[in-house]
């Protein structure tokens, strides 16, 4: 339970009602080496109550975030505005914009602001691991995810 605080704690930290400036957490991103990881996620979605639950409260999950990401937790439901590049609006218009209006789903951002992969729907920890050292080794880069062991 105490681990359910901490990264809720953590993903609010980000989220709420507060207008989410893309570009600028990606500055930071860029200074640290990261990605970003975007969860988009909205109310009442039993996958993503148990992705919350189950695969983002994972402790080696949690750690590999905390550790090599930038989380950006994105209820579409939220009031706020997210601005991205040339888009500005509302957090479902976000997840529009991206192309993934699917819930959960998980977008890698590069520093360089380039989308570098993205999985909607609910994942399993040891899948959604792999993901996470796959776009971490920027192995995106030479292979497809089927093919990274």
């Amino acid at each position: 339970m105490i681990k359910v605080f901490i990264l809720l704690v953590i993903m609010f930290s980000i989220s709420g009602a507060d207008d989410i400036k893309i570009d600028t957490i990606l500055n930071e991103a860029k200074k640290s080496h990261k990605h970003m990881l975007i969860f988009l996620h909205r109310p009442n979605c039993p996958y993503c109550e148990r992705m919350i639950e189950f695969t983002l409260d994972d402790e080696k999950i949690a750690h590999k975030i905390k550790k090599d990401f930038i989380f950006v937790d994105i209820n579409i439901a939220d009031a706020g505005e997210v601005s991205f590049k040339n888009f500005k609006g509302s957090r479902q218009d976000f997840a529009k914009f991206l192309g993934y209006d699917f819930y959960p789903s998980t977008i890698f951002l590069s520093s360089n602001k380039e989308l570098v992969y993205a999985q909607p729907g609910y994942q399993e920890e040891d899948k959604y691991f792999k993901i996470l050292r796959y776009i971490n080794s920027r192995s995106y880069d030479e292979m497809e995810l089927e093919d990274f062991k």
